[in-house]
Protein backbone atom coordinates (compact mmCIF):
# COMPACT_ATOMS: atom_id res chain seq x y z
CA UNK A 1 0.00 0.00 0.00
CA UNK A 2 1.55 3.26 -1.00
CA UNK A 3 1.45 6.12 1.60
CA UNK A 4 -0.12 9.51 0.49
CA UNK A 5 2.41 12.33 1.14
CA UNK A 6 0.50 15.56 1.99
CA UNK A 7 1.85 18.43 0.60
CA UNK A 8 4.26 20.92 2.19
CA UNK A 9 2.89 24.47 2.19
CA UNK A 10 5.05 27.25 3.41
CA UNK A 11 2.46 29.65 4.21
CA UNK A 12 3.81 33.89 3.99
CA UNK A 13 0.42 35.22 4.56
CA UNK A 14 -2.62 33.69 5.81
CA UNK A 15 -5.90 34.20 4.81
CA UNK A 16 -9.82 33.02 5.26
CA UNK A 17 -9.73 30.60 2.37
CA UNK A 18 -6.14 31.22 0.60
CA UNK A 19 -2.23 31.35 2.18
CA UNK A 20 0.35 33.17 -0.26
CA UNK A 21 2.96 30.82 -0.02
CA UNK A 22 6.60 31.15 -1.82
CA UNK A 23 7.07 29.92 -5.45
CA UNK A 24 7.35 26.63 -5.80
CA UNK A 25 9.72 25.16 -8.33
CA UNK A 26 7.93 21.71 -8.00
CA UNK A 27 4.82 23.39 -9.62
CA UNK A 28 6.46 24.66 -12.33
CA UNK A 29 4.12 22.68 -14.91
CA UNK A 30 1.09 23.94 -12.97
CA UNK A 31 2.31 27.23 -13.94
CA UNK A 32 2.68 26.54 -16.92
CA UNK A 33 -0.56 24.93 -17.49
CA UNK A 34 -2.46 28.21 -16.17
CA UNK A 35 -0.48 30.30 -18.34
CA UNK A 36 -0.73 28.38 -21.71
CA UNK A 37 -4.82 27.90 -20.68
CA UNK A 38 -6.55 29.66 -24.25
CA UNK A 39 -9.07 31.25 -21.47
CA UNK A 40 -6.56 32.55 -18.69
CA UNK A 41 -4.29 33.69 -21.17
CA UNK A 42 -6.68 35.77 -23.48
CA UNK A 43 -6.53 38.63 -21.04
CA UNK A 44 -3.20 38.02 -19.22
CA UNK A 45 -1.75 38.22 -22.75
CA UNK A 46 0.67 35.35 -22.61
CA UNK A 47 0.72 35.84 -26.40
CA UNK A 48 3.73 33.23 -27.08
CA UNK A 49 3.98 29.83 -25.34
CA UNK A 50 5.34 29.58 -22.02
CA UNK A 51 7.55 26.52 -22.07
CA UNK A 52 8.69 24.52 -18.86
CA UNK A 53 12.35 26.28 -19.57
CA UNK A 54 11.61 29.36 -19.80
CA UNK A 55 9.34 29.44 -16.28
CA UNK A 56 12.05 27.69 -14.76
CA UNK A 57 14.05 30.57 -14.98
CA UNK A 58 12.37 32.41 -12.38
CA UNK A 59 13.45 30.22 -9.88
CA UNK A 60 17.13 30.89 -11.28
CA UNK A 61 18.94 33.44 -8.64
CA UNK A 62 19.29 36.85 -10.18
CA UNK A 63 22.23 39.52 -10.10
CA UNK A 64 19.60 42.31 -9.02
CA UNK A 65 20.60 44.33 -5.86
CA UNK A 66 17.33 45.12 -5.37
CA UNK A 67 13.94 43.00 -5.72
CA UNK A 68 11.59 44.17 -8.22
CA UNK A 69 9.03 41.58 -7.81
CA UNK A 70 7.30 39.66 -5.39
CA UNK A 71 5.51 36.21 -6.35
CA UNK A 72 3.18 34.37 -4.41
CA UNK A 73 1.70 30.93 -5.02
CA UNK A 74 -2.25 31.02 -4.29
CA UNK A 75 -2.75 27.77 -1.83
CA UNK A 76 -6.33 27.02 -1.41
CA UNK A 77 -6.56 25.67 2.36
CA UNK A 78 -9.80 23.55 1.67
CA UNK A 79 -8.49 22.03 -1.43
CA UNK A 80 -4.95 22.17 -0.28
CA UNK A 81 -3.72 22.64 -3.30
CA UNK A 82 -2.14 26.12 -5.11
CA UNK A 83 -4.88 27.64 -7.60
CA UNK A 84 -3.13 30.28 -8.95
CA UNK A 85 -0.74 32.76 -8.12
CA UNK A 86 -0.50 36.91 -7.53
CA UNK A 87 2.70 39.03 -7.86
CA UNK A 88 4.09 42.81 -7.01
CA UNK A 89 6.03 43.79 -9.90
CA UNK A 90 7.84 46.71 -11.34
CA UNK A 91 8.21 47.13 -7.47
CA UNK A 92 9.72 51.33 -7.79
CA UNK A 93 11.34 51.57 -4.25
CA UNK A 94 12.47 55.11 -4.87
CA UNK A 95 8.95 56.03 -5.40
CA UNK A 96 7.47 53.13 -3.62
CA UNK A 97 4.99 52.43 -6.21
CA UNK A 98 4.78 48.84 -7.80
CA UNK A 99 2.13 46.90 -10.00
CA UNK A 100 -0.36 44.01 -9.12
CA UNK A 101 -1.16 40.59 -10.95
CA UNK A 102 -3.33 37.86 -10.26
CA UNK A 103 -3.91 34.76 -11.92
CA UNK A 104 -6.37 32.21 -10.80
CA UNK A 105 -6.98 28.57 -12.44
CA UNK A 106 -10.44 29.08 -13.86
CA UNK A 107 -11.65 26.14 -12.31
CA UNK A 108 -11.64 28.75 -9.58
CA UNK A 109 -13.18 31.57 -10.27
CA UNK A 110 -16.17 33.14 -8.97
CA UNK A 111 -15.05 31.70 -5.62
CA UNK A 112 -14.10 35.03 -3.90
CA UNK A 113 -10.32 33.95 -4.38
CA UNK A 114 -8.70 37.01 -6.48
CA UNK A 115 -10.21 39.37 -3.85
CA UNK A 116 -9.16 37.82 -0.62
CA UNK A 117 -5.39 36.82 -2.46
CA UNK A 118 -5.74 40.99 -3.39
CA UNK A 119 -6.35 42.04 -0.15
CA UNK A 120 -3.53 39.98 1.49
CA UNK A 121 -1.09 41.66 -1.07
CA UNK A 122 -2.23 45.00 -0.50
CA UNK A 123 -1.62 44.53 3.35
CA UNK A 124 1.67 43.43 2.56
CA UNK A 125 2.64 46.16 0.46
CA UNK A 126 1.42 48.65 2.25
CA UNK A 127 2.16 47.57 6.06
CA UNK A 128 5.42 45.71 6.13
CA UNK A 129 6.90 46.75 2.47
CA UNK A 130 5.50 50.99 2.77
CA UNK A 131 4.47 50.85 -0.53
CA UNK A 132 2.71 54.60 -1.67
CA UNK A 133 1.07 52.99 -4.53
CA UNK A 134 -0.31 49.96 -6.51
CA UNK A 135 -1.40 49.34 -10.05
CA UNK A 136 -3.71 47.31 -11.22
CA UNK A 137 -4.04 46.99 -15.54
CA UNK A 138 -6.97 45.31 -17.08
CA UNK A 139 -8.16 45.32 -20.91
CA UNK A 140 -11.38 46.67 -20.90
CA UNK A 141 -13.20 43.54 -21.74
CA UNK A 142 -11.90 41.98 -18.66
CA UNK A 143 -15.17 42.24 -16.56
CA UNK A 144 -13.71 40.02 -13.94
CA UNK A 145 -10.45 41.61 -12.75
CA UNK A 146 -12.40 45.01 -13.16
CA UNK A 147 -14.75 43.80 -10.55
CA UNK A 148 -11.84 42.27 -8.27
CA UNK A 149 -10.33 46.06 -8.49
CA UNK A 150 -13.41 47.60 -7.51
CA UNK A 151 -14.40 45.36 -4.71
CA UNK A 152 -11.06 46.04 -3.30
CA UNK A 153 -11.37 49.38 -3.47
CA UNK A 154 -9.04 50.44 -6.40
CA UNK A 155 -10.14 53.91 -8.20
CA UNK A 156 -9.83 54.07 -12.05
CA UNK A 157 -6.59 56.30 -12.63
CA UNK A 158 -6.39 56.23 -16.97
CA UNK A 159 -7.39 54.43 -19.98
CA UNK A 160 -5.17 53.93 -22.65
CA UNK A 161 -7.02 53.84 -26.29
CA UNK A 162 -6.85 51.19 -28.14
CA UNK A 163 -3.54 49.92 -26.35
CA UNK A 164 -3.91 45.86 -26.64
CA UNK A 165 -5.12 43.91 -29.72
CA UNK A 166 -7.10 40.61 -28.66
CA UNK A 167 -8.88 38.75 -31.02
CA UNK A 168 -8.94 41.46 -34.19
CA UNK A 169 -9.65 44.23 -32.54
CA UNK A 170 -7.44 47.01 -30.56
CA UNK A 171 -8.62 47.50 -27.12
CA UNK A 172 -8.27 49.81 -24.24
CA UNK A 173 -6.41 49.10 -21.54
CA UNK A 174 -7.80 50.39 -17.57
CA UNK A 175 -5.58 51.68 -14.99
CA UNK A 176 -6.66 51.24 -11.58
CA UNK A 177 -4.68 52.38 -8.38
CA UNK A 178 -4.95 52.01 -4.99
CA UNK A 179 -3.10 54.32 -2.44
CA UNK A 180 -1.70 53.77 1.02
CA UNK A 181 -3.57 56.03 3.10
CA UNK A 182 -7.42 55.13 1.17
CA UNK A 183 -6.42 51.39 1.91
CA UNK A 184 -5.02 52.18 5.43
CA UNK A 185 -8.46 54.16 6.18
CA UNK A 186 -11.17 51.65 4.29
Amino acid sequence: MSETKEPIVLSFIEGDIVSLCPANADHINLYASWMNNPVTRKYARFNMPQTIDELKKMFEPRKEEVKEDIFFEIWHKKDNKPVGYANLFRIQWFTRNANIFILIDPEYWGKNIGTEAGKLVLDYAYKELNLHKITARMFEPNKASLRIAKKIGFKHEITLKKEVYIDGEHLDVLEYVIFKDDWMSS
